[in-house]
């Protein structure tokens, strides 16, 4: 089988929306098609759509039947996948890399010792090789600020608890399948919590809310447990914890 993705497909999604899904795939080839595929939506100005969803591998393209034809717009969306190969678009412009720093495991992570267990390491190993990687944004969604990353190497193809935790509090670093999420609100989750960072990639009283976008990259850099509500209150008092850095 080729690992070449996929063609851009366009299906229907119920009576008021579209989906232009880019493959089965999640490099960073298919991501690329989809940040850049939304953002030629956007800049069209096309009245009558209601909003766009990037996903990781997909646009939801979401529109006002009552003041947009939608077989029109479907129209509209395959003359634009036909302008280029959206496959070869390069990343997003105006991306950076994030410094976050990170309590891994304890109260802050009460399944690293889990997941160590499992692949017969040390919880040392295992932090060692998360805040090696960088991780890049593939899309931003699911509750407020959630942010999907990913891929981590074959070893953190981790399937999802079989139990659900109730409420994850926000900054929590969670992994399955290859990826890690950062939540930033409360949330219910079955993903496997390894850490938890003082910093809120979402915040409604800052500019921007959304400090992340898709394309961004993180590193997380663990610090010591007794570091974390030292860090928290400097957050509250409105300080900056991370630094940011543009990338090419």
């Amino acid at each position: 089988m080729s690992d070449a993705p996929s063609p851009a497909r366009l299906r229907r999604a119920g009576d008021s929306a579209w989906l232009v899904d880019f493959g089965e795939r999640t490099d960073d080839a298919v991501n690329n098609a989809a940040i850049a595929f939304d953002r030629w939506i956007a800049d069209q100005a096309v009245a009558g759509i209601v909003e766009t969803a990037p996903t990781i591998r997909s646009v939801l393209v979401r529109f006002d039947p009552l003041a947009l034809d939608g077989e029109a717009l479907a129209e509209r969306l395959r003359a634009g996948l036909a302008e280029r190969d959206w496959l070869a678009a390069p990343p997003p412009e105006g991306r950076r890399r994030w410094h976050v720093p990170v309590v891994y495991g304890g109260a802050h992570g009460p399944h690293l010792a889990e997941i160590a267990a499992e692949r017969g390491v040390a919880e040392a190993t295992l932090v060692a090789e998360h805040a090696a990687a960088v991780h890049r944004v593939r899309m931003v969604g699911f509750a407020p600020g959630f942010v999907y990353t990913g891929m981590l190497p074959d070893a953190w193809d981790l399937p999802r608890r079989t139990e659900v935790v109730a409420k994850v509090p926000p900054g929590t670093l969670a992994v399955a399948v290859r990826q890690t999420v950062l939540t930033s609100t409360t949330i219910p989750t079955g993903w496997r919590l390894i850490g938890r960072t003082p910093w809120r990639a979402f915040a409604l009283d800052r500019e921007p809310t959304f400090a992340l976008a898709a394309g961004d990259e993180l590193v997380f850099a663990p610090i010591a447990a007794g570091d974390y509500d030292r860090l928290a209150a400097a957050v509250d008092a409105g300080e900056e914890i991370v630094t940011a850095e543009p990338l090419a």
